[in-house]
């Protein structure tokens, strides 16, 4: 499926929030496979979009 990611590589990378240390990052920082997603800080075992970490919206940036 070759057009999966054309609104990532049109619009650019997304950023999430940690929701249990709230450290803020982009998108890159937390996957190496655009799948699996975990925060990138030591120590910080929160992972999945949704569960442990959020995109944040427009208004928070």
């Amino acid at each position: 499926m070759p057009g999966v990611n054309l609104h990532r590589e049109t619009k650019g990378r997304e950023l999430l929030v940690c929701r249990k240390c709230g450290t803020r990052f982009p998108e890159g920082k937390a996957t190496q496979d655009g799948w699996y997603y975990r925060c990138p800080e030591d120590g910080c075992d929160a992972e999945g979009i949704g569960e442990g970490l959020r995109r944040l919206r427009d208004d928070e940036r």
